[in-house]
């Protein structure tokens, strides 16, 4: 996923972080370190190894919802094309959910499969037309004074 599109803004509900830090994309040149911090601390406020038990080092976010959900890479192992997705749900039940797919399949099935899925794993409702915005062409229009997740002027 992020090989083909890189990071970006999913159906104006999901944004794809930035594996490194780039200033020139978040204002604090973060990328996903501060969303990993927040994972790790959600799961720890929520009950860390009671709730699930994980190392929390094996944490890693690489996606944020416009309802405040963090989904997150579960490292188990060395090869990053097997590791499961842990979503941090702020108004999921339960809060921390496992799935076995990687990150591009968990993102059809949230896209393309039944609402079931989708109250599971998102805290809003997406939007019925998919899109993707890659975060450069996001930056160009916000710099030309466009709405940057649909160009539109403001």
């Amino acid at each position: 996923m992020l090989r083909v599109y890189g990071a970006g803004e999913l159906s104006e509900s999901i944004g794809i972080l930035l594996p490194v830090p780039r200033p020139e994309a978040y204002s604090d040149g973060s990328g996903l370190k501060d969303e990993t911090a927040n994972a790790r601390g959600t799961w720890e406020m929520c009950g860390g190894r009671n709730v699930l038990d994980v190392d929390p080092d094996s944490l890693l976010a690489w996606g944020v919802t416009s309802g405040a959900d963090i989904y997150c890479w579960l490292r188990t192992g060395d090869d990053p094309d097997v590791w499961p997705v842990l979503v941090c749900g702020r108004h999921t039940n339960p809060h921390f959910q496992v799935h076995s797919s990687g990150m591009a399949e968990f993102l059809h099935r949230l896209l393309l499969t039944d609402e079931e899925f989708q109250e599971e794993t998102i805290s809003v409702v997406l939007p019925k037309k998919h899109s993707f915005v890659n975060w450069r062409e996001q930056q160009r229009r916000l710099e030309a004074g466009l709405d940057p997740s649909t160009g539109e002027p403001w």
